[in-house]
């Protein structure tokens, strides 16, 4: 039997290339290994319990990008300077956004003649229409035969009286009424109507004067609703309802 012994270089190098020939890819150790045996399962070292991690912080809430916006509202001044009629006005009204837009159509003027009745609300109560209606018969003004305009086109809810900020909201629209009804005068009811005047002051010290509102003669008095709670002031408003009277018929 031949005894082991060293090989040289290239007796090491061909026999290398035979085991790479025959499909060897690593050594062996020096003891024999069974290669298609299980591998014993890594030795148990018992460990420190691993302290439990942290609670996430919380995560922000998902940004969910709006939708871009619709093109600004068109600026109540704007909306009005476009309507060259009265039903174009209320129309360029009703395309106007503000809080108190309803689904009822804007009551902003009606009626028609060359007098024009300037107040705060529609929809008054029946005792407000009643004593209204027959302040202006008595100086000639029917049913139909004047104009009425209302700084506000709707009511505001509740039962609340307007606020200033709404008044100048829709104050576009009302001067935009009186420049296409052209009317000769104006009877301003009430301390809001007054201020359409641009005058300061309240009712008892603006009413009986005749002032100017949109370049138009203006004479303010008492609002139905004030008179029904102080009756006394009829006389004052009397004497008012007929200066009116006296500057139309001139």
């Amino acid at each position: 039997m031949e005894t082991s012994r060293n090989l040289n270089a290239f007796e090491a190098a061909d026999a290398l290339a035979w085991l790479v020939m025959a499909g060897a890819d690593c050594p062996v150790d020096e003891a024999p290994r069974n290669w298609l045996a299980t591998p014993a399962p890594a030795p148990f070292h018992k460990t420190a319990p691993v302290p439990p991690l942290p609670p996430a912080p919380p995560r922000a809430p998902a940004i969910v990008p709006r939708p871009a916006d619709k093109a600004a509202a068109v600026p109540a001044a704007a909306l009005a300077a476009t309507a060259m009629d009265l039903s174009a006005l209320q129309t360029a009204l009703a395309n106007f956004d503000h809080p108190l837009r309803q689904a009822a159509p804007p009551q902003l003027i009606s009626g028609d003649g060359n007098a024009l009745v300037l107040t705060d609300l529609p929809d008054e109560d029946a005792a407000v229409q009643r004593l209204t209606e027959r302040m202006l018969a008595a100086i000639g003004l029917g049913t139909g035969t004047y104009r009425r305009v209302h700084l506000l086109p709707w009511a505001p809810p509740a039962g609340r009286p307007p606020r200033e900020a709404e008044i100048a909201a829709f104050a576009p629209f009302v001067a935009r009424a009186m420049t296409l009804a052209k009317p000769r005068a104006i009877l301003a009811l009430g301390s809001h109507a007054a201020t359409f005047s641009g005058e300061n002051g309240g009712i008892a010290s603006l009413r009986g004067k005749w002032l100017a509102g949109n370049g138009v003669p203006l004479l303010a008095t008492f609002h139905p609703r004030l008179l029904l709670k102080q009756p006394e002031l009829k006389r004052l408003a009397w004497a008012d309802l007929q200066a009116f009277a006296t500057r139309m018929s001139a």
